[in-house]
């Protein structure tokens, strides 16, 4: 019984958690910010304990989670690739896949935009649970209740990311110049949090968004030329069905993203060369996810696990013979650590010509 009145935190909200356990608000604000970054979800909603604890698991047993890579996130790319290709295997890019063909209800391979059809045995998808399912192969081609569950995975986008490229080390008032390589966070308080998401569940971007920054060329110089720098952020909130429509309201909101860097960062704005902001509509657009969500879906209870992305392909292969799934829409969720890809070729290789 003790145990399980512990575990009862797990699907609370962190905003009741934090007030019981700690009086400095701005150490509650830069706690509960991990429990709803990326999601629909604000401090007082259920399930942001559980969205904490599973995003810092990361941390544990000595491991670090958020990491700066060297070069830049396509040097990533770029390695295993080279990894894969010492293997033998082949790459293709600008290859976009139209349709996964079936044959009844076995994959026989998959059909490229230009028509070219590749002939396989197994089809391993590391695009998002509804990209995978309700564009490429068609709802008319599953099970109902497969088509249901898969309309109900809740993935709706609301952070967008900001890059800043600098001429100069930005000023962040009384922060020394290695504090600045460090994550910053512009979230005074657990309501300032909670007013942010306000605005994302009326369809509006907040006025005053919850931000979470690094100076990623502090920790790596061969990203920028000498004397630059780059800054990035990740804005909450920012909801992909934005009501205004964000061909009209993207610039205003990046100068205001930016005027609320300047608060903290006094003369920023004379240092920048140039801005990109991208919306939950742009990673939909550009990175085909869909409701721009970077983890294929929220990371909530009912949403992780063995339900993730949902009970009848929790185990990568899905009720489509042949066909699995290796993306952040699998268990364990999206981030930088590949383990979803990892699990789903341990389990084709486990089961062998049965796969």
């Amino acid at each position: 019984i003790n145990n399980i009145w512990r575990m009862r935190r797990w699907w609370i909200n962190i905003y009741d958690v934090m007030e019981e356990n700690f009086d400095n608000e701005l150490l509650k604000a830069a706690i509960s910010i991990d429990g709803v970054l990326g999601s629909h979800m604000g401090p007082r909603s259920p399930n942001t304990v559980f969205g904490y604890l599973y995003r810092r698991l990361g941390d544990v047993y000595g491991y670090k989670g958020p990491a700066v890579i060297k070069g830049g996130m396509g040097a990533l790319g770029e390695a295993i690739a080279a990894s894969a290709k010492s293997s033998g295997v082949e790459l293709r890019t600008d290859a976009a896949v139209a349709k996964i063909n079936l044959d009844v209800n076995k994959v026989t391979g998959v059909t490229l935009v230009g028509g070219e059809v590749i002939d396989a045995d197994l089809v391993v998808s590391n695009a998002d649970p509804k990209t995978t399912f309700e564009k490429l192969i068609g709802f008319r081609n599953i099970e109902t209740g497969v088509a249901r569950r898969v309309s109900n995975i809740r993935s709706r986008g609301n952070a967008a990311k900001l890059h800043l490229a600098l001429k100069g080390l930005p000023d962040f008032t009384g922060l020394s110049d290695a504090q600045k390589g460090q994550r910053l966070i512009i979230a005074p308080t657990m309501n300032y949090i909670e007013l942010a998401f306000n605005a994302a569940k009326y369809g509006e971007y907040s006025e005053q968004p919850a931000l979470d920054i690094s100076i990623a060329s502090l920790h790596d110089d061969s990203l920028v030329p000498a004397g630059s720098q780059v800054l990035s952020a990740i804005v909450q909130y920012a909801p992909h069905d934005l009501k205004q429509g964000w061909e009209v309201a993207k610039e205003p909101f990046k100068n205001l993203v930016i005027d609320c860097i300047a608060q903290y960062a006094p003369g920023i704005k004379e240092l920048i060369v140039s801005s990109e902001l991208l919306t939950p509509q742009d990673l939909a657009s550009e990175f085909h996810m869909t409701g721009g969500h970077w983890h294929h879906g929220e990371l909530s209870v009912d949403q992780v696990m063995m339900m993730r992305p949902f009970p009848r392909a929790s185990q990568y292969g899905t009720s489509v013979e042949g066909l699995y799934l290796c993306g952040a829409g699998a268990h364990p969720g999206g981030g930088v650590m590949g383990l979803a890809g990892r699990n789903a070729a341990t389990e084709i290789i486990k089961r062998g010509d049965a796969a």
